[in-house]
């Protein structure tokens, strides 16, 4: 069955759409979201609660970095897909250079495993995996164009998923999690109308035996077992989806639970909610969601989990325009979306698998958008409040003592003595607090 242009671009429009919702209100609790937000069935404007509940400033509509990797690897796959590993680490690496002050590059994100990445990728040419180990699901990203431009799912397509994923983690559920969007996206693209619930638990088996697959590859490469610690991790995805499928039939406060006390038998951090920024825990909110209820692209209801919004709406973006094709995605999203015309640009041309000539470089894309973001940010952080020392009288005792009356005169010392009090109570009213 040939592939449809809309889920194509649907799925990859996608992607931007639920990042730059999500980036809006990442990190902040569920709680707070309401309190500030309400709802977040749109992009949200944060310039009135900077410094009131968010620390940093973010442009309106911008999507951050997973989109920003994804980005990488669709260029480095368009521009040769038999070399894209290499092209996509000189784009990495290009992102990586400039950018304002306080950030890494032109990232829009702070996470220390992006820079850790970057930084080992001149010596990973050569070498089978990186020794930089993490487990947000950042790097889960950069399968999804992979997956678009095959469409479907094969050894070759399996292969270059996990090459991938190891350039930039060593950490094996990481890695298991980058195979397996590709594969849920290149799944989720043959599904017609009305399918998704039907065929949920179809789905969440075929993606078990592929994360065996992709579990068993990877230990074959990658000899990090010997470690107890990690030894106990080695099927955690395909066990996870495996017990995912009862949670289906579940109340959602359950099957919350139930990420959150099985992702805690993987790992040995703290781990209080499925909204976490930890792999093994967003991938399967992320599929709960989307195969509990028939929900178009109404991204609300998952965005509201709090936390890692950003990942949680890349994920949920992506895997919902897969499923249902740009078409379904509100009008107000797609015009909302910052730099929406090289979205759509990159979501044909994977859909073509080539390159168009009127697409913008890359890196001086990103570069314009974060400059633009880090000059707004600047009018919109919250102001210093100073404290205002009032000037203190100093009184010269030589003065004062040509001016003090004679104790004989009984009235006018009594009015001197009052004088002196109310001028010594007025010094220590304005000396400042922090005086001492």
């Amino acid at each position: 069955m040939e592939s449809d242009p809309d889920k194509v671009m649907g799925c990859f429009l996608g992607m931007a759409v639920g990042d730059a919702m999500g980036r809006a209100v990442n990190g902040l609790k569920p709680e707070a979201i309401g309190q500030i937000f309400g709802a977040v069935e749109d992009y949200k404007d944060v310039k009135k609660v900077v410094g009131k509940g968010i620390k940093r400033y973010r442009m309106k509509g911008l999507y951050g970095a997973p989109t920003q990797c994804a980005l990488a690897v669709c260029d480095g796959v368009l521009t040769n897909k038999k070399k894209f590993l290499e092209e996509t680490s000189r784009n990495i690496q290009s992102l990586s250079k400039g950018g304002p002050e306080n950030h890494f590059g032109v990232f829009r994100s702070s996470e220390s495993c992006l820079w850790k990445a970057v930084d080992l990728l001149d010596d990973q040419l050569n070498a089978e995996s990186t020794p930089q180990s993490s487990a947000t699901a950042l790097f889960t990203s950069l399968s999804v164009p992979l997956a678009l431009f095959h469409k479907k799912w094969s050894k070759t397509l399996a292969t270059q998923c996990l090459d991938l994923a190891l350039t930039f983690s060593s950490h094996p559920q990481e890695v298991v999690g980058t195979v397996l969007n590709g594969f849920l996206v290149t799944r989720f693209l043959t599904l017609q109308e009305g399918e998704l619930i039907s065929q949920r638990k179809e789905i969440l088996q075929e993606a078990a035996e592929i994360c065996t697959q992709a579990e068993k590859e990877y230990q074959d490469r990658v000899n990090v077992f010997e470690d107890e610690s990690i030894a106990k991790s080695k099927n955690a995805f395909s066990q996870t989806l495996e017990g995912l499928i009862p949670q289906l039939g579940k109340s959602e406060k359950e099957a919350l639970q139930w990420i959150v006390d099985n992702a805690s038998a993987y790992t040995k951090r703290e781990i209080q909610h499925a909204s976490q920024g930890f792999v093994l825990t967003l991938i399967p909110l992320a599929l709960h969601w989307l195969l509990s209820h028939e929900n178009k692209f109404l991204l609300a209801s998952i965005l509201t989990q709090g936390r890692e919004t950003e990942k949680l709406g890349a994920l949920a973006g992506a895997w919902g325009g897969a499923v249902y094709g740009a078409q379904v995605i509100p009008e107000n999203l797609k015009s909302g979306l910052v730099n929406s015309r090289e979205i759509r640009l990159r979501g044909e041309a994977l859909f073509q698998r080539r390159m168009k000539k009127d697409m913008k470089p890359l890196a001086d894309m990103e570069t314009a958008l974060t400059v633009k973001e880090s000059e707004e940010a600047k009018r919109y952080q919250p102001k210093e409040t100073k404290k205002i020392l009032k000037p203190i009288a100093i009184d010269s005792w030589e003065d004062e003592e040509d001016m003090v009356p004679s104790k004989e005169d009984r009235a006018q010392w009594r009015k001197f003595q009052k004088e002196k009090t109310r001028s010594k109570r007025d010094r220590r009213k304005n000396l400042p607090d922090d005086i001492f």
